[in-house]
């Protein structure tokens, strides 16, 4: 039974978004394009609904993404079980974004939330699984949060080949409206992250190189209410 359901448009305008600070401001934004949505050179689409499938209460995400070029789709169903915990199965093809990060490969996944409070009763601790079965990846994700930091190890391996690989990740939320986040792996490269409102500045490391000047980048979170 459908209770209810939620459209979503993500529009992308065709005219590239830069903004430049050498040699003074510049910048390639028209005001006319901010609001001239017929120049998209593509769009995603996504439906939401809430459905109730084999007696469990869900929530499924259709999503259609590219749609004027590879049009890539995908289908995300989350429920919460009493035993399992919180349930998450992903059918995405390649190039749909799904996290949102554009998928490299098809992928078809279940991933568990392990309910930790029931069998350790310990808020702080937080644990999920996930299998992919095209890839034959499994990925274990640990999670403790301490006040305002919380630290997660994730790791991924390949139930085939045996081949692994770790990361690590402390978040910060003492500061208010600010958040930083600091991610590294087991060859002890990775990125520093800070982020205030719509801006993040977004800094790559790695044990040889150090900082690249040249690879910090300043993102602004973009959008267009229709």
């Amino acid at each position: 039974m459908i209770i209810h359901h939620r459209l979503t448009i993500h529009p992308k305008p065709l005219f590239p978004r830069s903004v430049s600070s050498k040699n003074g401001v510049s910048h390639n934004i028209d005001p006319a394009d901010m609001v001239g949505l017929t120049n998209m050179s593509d769009y995603d689409i996504s439906v939401n609904k809430s459905a109730t499938l084999a007696g469990q209460d869900c929530d499924v995400t259709l999503g259609m993404h590219n749609v004027k070029s590879r049009q890539a789709g995908s289908l995300r169903i989350s429920t919460n079980h009493d035993t399992l915990g919180d349930v998450t199965v992903t059918l995405a093809q390649a190039g749909a974004k799904v996290d949102s990060d554009a998928e490299t490969a098809d992928r078809a996944s279940v991933k568990l939330n392990l309910p930790l409070k029931d069998m350790i009763n310990n808020d702080d601790v937080t644990a999920s699984v996930e299998y992919d079965v095209p890839s034959q990846n499994a990925t274990v994700d640990l999670g403790y949060t301490s006040g305002d930091v919380n630290v997660g190890l994730k790791s991924n391996v390949n139930v085939n080949t045996q081949k692994a690989t770790h990361k690590a990740t402390v978040n910060y939320s003492g500061i208010e409206g600010v958040g930083v986040a600091v991610e590294v792996d087991q060859d002890v490269a990775g990125k520093l992250s800070v982020t205030k409102d719509r801006y993040e500045l977004r800094v790559p490391f790695s044990k040889d190189g150090g900082v690249n000047a040249d690879d910090v980048q300043l993102r602004m979170t973009w959008s267009q209410d229709l």
